[in-house]
């Protein structure tokens, strides 16, 4: 019986479907409504005969992928800059020829498999996200409100709470600026209830969780850097070094190499970027805020001496990943059945 592979081109709506032998002919090619079921009546006919089913990342990724593994067919997801990398020699970029790509790629034996995390994952996710969401227009309101204050000869202060407070000069202030400003820090104030709400529910969902209990016994590591490494890493044994966690979260340094030409850069700043920052926080607190003695911080503080701080930093969130992974691998290698 021919090898038979599938490709997906999956948008909002619609969803091009494109089945091919190995030899790369067509075999069928259509066009269904973006759901589980009507995709899987299309392909239900070749399902004895398919090898695999192919789809690019994507915000509809996921559940499609559950869905269809759940009616199974072989599924694989493919990353969507090597696809989109294979497809650029097309002549007319289109969900038909995108979906017969994706099914060639997958005939040629590129397919390149990507992770679909858990829904577990994915909901972990989502709150982190929220709560990074919230923070960043904090201290974007922050910015906007200490900035204007200065024209008017005002100040913008802290409470210990880190509630901005506005110290007006000797003279008086301007009543029409501060009506003005009202607004804004009524919109702070419930900005910042909402984040310390969702970090509660974060602290709930890191000490409930095992995995994420023992990582916060590592010095600088907290339940937000606990949960985000958790969530982006959902399953730990697709890795098949612990130092493979450096450069997947874009921790080690950037290379091109042509010829003679040999060139070391600055950080790839590949993959996750709460995960990546999440990772910087902890370094920073293990080196600066922390007194706990240990190797880890021994070693940041000695490379800080010969280098400078921000190099320790980026040292230390790349071993914390490292030290993290191994962690989380020797607790399910020997984890009781």
């Amino acid at each position: 019986m021919a090898k038979l592979y599938a490709g997906l081109d999956v948008s909002q709506d619609m969803t091009a479907i494109c089945v091919v032998d190995a030899r790369g002919k067509v075999v069928l090619e259509t066009s269904v409504a973006t759901d589980a079921k009507s995709i899987g009546v299309v392909l239900r006919p070749f399902r004895r005969s398919i090898e695999q089913v192919g789809h690019e990342v994507g915000p509809l990724s996921p559940l499609l992928h559950e869905a269809l593994l759940k009616q199974r067919f072989p599924m694989v997801c493919l990353d969507a800059r090597k696809a989109r990398a294979a497809m650029a020699a097309q002549r007319n970029k289109t969900d038909r020829n995108d979906a017969q790509a994706i099914a060639i790629l997958l005939a040629r034996g590129f397919g390149g498999d990507v992770h679909v995390k858990s829904i577990e994952a994915q909901r972990a996710q989502t709150l982190l996200l929220f709560r990074n969401t919230l923070a960043r227009k904090i201290h974007e309101l922050d910015r906007v409100l200490g900035g204007k204050f200065k024209q008017f000869g005002a100040k913008m202060k802290r409470a210990a709470d880190g509630t901005p407070i506005i110290i007006w000069p000797a003279r008086g202030k301007d009543a029409d600026v501060s009506a003005y400003a009202t607004h804004l820090l009524h919109a702070r104030a419930s900005a910042a209830s909402e984040r310390d709400a969702l970090e509660r529910l974060i602290q709930a969902e890191a000490k409930a969780d095992p995995i994420c209990r023992r990582f916060m016994t590592v010095p600088g590591v907290g339940p937000l850097t606990a949960l985000t490494f958790r969530a982006a890493v959902d399953e730990p044994h697709r890795f098949r070094s612990s130092r493979n966690l450096g450069a997947y979260f874009g921790l080690t340094p950037r290379r091109f190499q042509s010829g003679k030409t040999d060139l070391h850069g600055r950080m790839s700043k590949a993959g996750n970027v709460e995960v990546r920052a999440a990772l910087f926080q902890a370094a920073h607190c293990l080196l600066v805020c922390t007194k706990r003695e240990s190797r880890l911080r021994t070693w940041g503080l000695r490379l800080a001496q010969r280098r400078s701080l921000t190099h320790a930093r980026i040292a230390c969130s790349r071993k914390l990943a490292v030290i993290l992974h191994r962690m989380w691998i020797t607790e399910t290698d020997f984890a009781p059945n």
